[in-house]
């Protein structure tokens, strides 16, 4: 299911005014992984990082590979990665880095 971005903002709002992540789930019915990965986002990121994303982006080969050479340099979870860099699923990331270490 999409969120559109107005929902989001409630629910991260909510969130931070103190409720819990089951709190929070149960007023908005949103799985509370969904909770916490926006909340993070927008922290990280401010409101572009929560946008719901219209297509897919492409990344060039030149970019995956710096992202990789740049997690393993500063030593970066997959996650924090892609948070860093806006990334919208660390599961990319990993993606990315077995294609790289195949080469």
């Amino acid at each position: 299911m999409r969120y559109d971005l107005d929902f989001k903002i409630k629910v991260i709002a909510y969130y931070k005014q103190g409720y819990s992540v089951g709190a929070t789930d149960e007023k908005f019915a949103v799985n509370p992984w969904f909770i916490s990965k926006w909340a993070k986002k927008y922290q990280h990121g401010s409101i572009d990082a929560i946008k719901p994303r219209v297509s897919k982006i492409k990344y060039s080969a030149d970019f995956k590979y710096k992202i990789i050479a740049l997690m393993l340099t500063e030593g970066l979870s997959q996650s924090e990665t892609a948070l860093k860099f806006h990334i919208s699923s660390p599961a990319l990331i990993s993606h990315w880095r077995k294609l790289w270490v195949r080469i």
